[in-house]
């Protein structure tokens, strides 16, 4: 029995005879006599009554609709997980980010998916806000944008994967105080290097302190996170930053700080109606998991009574197998 048999005589159920089954499939229509003619053979049955130019389908032939139909499927099944598969083994994926969620950040996400994809390249762009992220994921340049939400449209289907908190992150030799976590309304007048591309960040640190009453000096503007953390080191200002740049500044020496209430937002992927590709969804499926792993790790640690900082620190550990980011060198130089 051959899977050609198998659709000649499905198309012929599905269009009501020959001549349809032929156009449809684009074969001459003694192709699918023969081929119908064939499957008969080998079955040792009928599956038509003909009538003339007619054929009608039989009490036998009903019985093969069924199991037929599920072949072919399970047929397509299986192309479309090889073809996965073949996307898999070669090709690109571009990643859009947001200062907000820096692109350091998303790399560390990214790790389970290069080791178990290295011919498949990452590119990572990052782009000034998220309505210029979402544009480029609607316009194709990207397959999946990491943002902070809510998002300014409709049309974009999101993925949640937690809330980003901040951490105030001070100069090295920093008094700390008596216990955290330290409220806002403590911070007074506290000299600050802002990310002047971190636009809603930036509004969400500026909301939480002005809900305290609170009012910031702004000491620097600077385009990145490791400028931020480079002035940070330097004992020029303080920052407040994702937890994982949070981790990397305490093992570079500076003195992290939990507040009350925690700074937070909701974080995950954003991409286009309908399905990702192979390579795309499996990035996306990897680096959920790694971030879930890493929470759970946070949240073990918290339970056993360590501080947020604390569990971040052990959870980077266990999940790096290195006390620092290999771009510690490169910031302690800054120093």
């Amino acid at each position: 029995m051959e899977i050609r048999q198998l659709e000649y005589f499905l198309a012929v159920v599905e269009h009501n005879g020959v001549n349809r089954a032929a156009a449809q499939l684009h074969v001459a229509q003694a192709s699918i006599s023969q081929g119908i003619r064939q499957l008969e053979r080998e079955l040792k049955l009928e599956l038509f009554h003909r009538t003339g130019r007619n054929i009608v389908l039989n009490s036998s032939g009903r019985l093969l609709v069924e199991p037929a139909r599920r072949i072919l499927r399970e047929l397509l099944a299986a192309k479309d997980i090889m073809r996965g598969a073949l996307e898999l083994s070669v090709g690109t994926i571009t990643v859009g980010t947001m200062p907000e969620m820096s692109s350091e950040a998303v790399a560390a996400w990214s790790g389970q998916f290069t080791r178990e994809y290295p011919n498949i390249r990452i590119d990572l762009k990052e782009y000034s806000n998220v309505d210029h992220l979402c544009e480029e994921v609607l316009s194709g340049h990207c397959e999946i944008g990491f943002t902070t939400f809510p998002i300014p449209v409709d049309n974009l289907q999101t993925i949640q994967f937690g809330l980003q908190r901040m951490m105030l992150v001070m100069p090295p030799g920093t008094t700390m105080p008596g216990s955290q976590p330290v409220a806002l309304s403590s911070l007074q007048s506290l000299p600050l290097a802002v990310s002047n591309m971190a636009h809603r960040e930036n509004d969400i640190v500026a909301a939480a302190m002005s809900k305290h009453s609170i009012e910031g000096q702004i000491r620097a503007y600077v385009p990145t996170r490791h400028a931020q953390l480079a002035l940070v080191l330097n004992g020029s200002a303080s920052a407040f930053l994702p937890i994982r740049m949070a981790v990397l500044a305490r093992k570079l020496g500076a003195v992290v700080v939990e507040t009350e209430p925690t700074i937070r937002t909701a974080y995950g992927t954003v991409h286009r109606t309908g399905s990702l590709n192979p390579a795309a969804q499996s990035f996306v499926s990897l680096s959920k998991d790694a971030l879930s792993c890493w929470g759970e790790l946070i949240s073990a640690q918290q339970d056993s009574g360590a501080t947020l900082l604390e569990a971040a620190v052990a959870a980077d550990t266990a999940m790096n197998g290195t006390s620092e980011y290999p771009l510690a060198i490169n910031l302690k130089g800054m120093n």
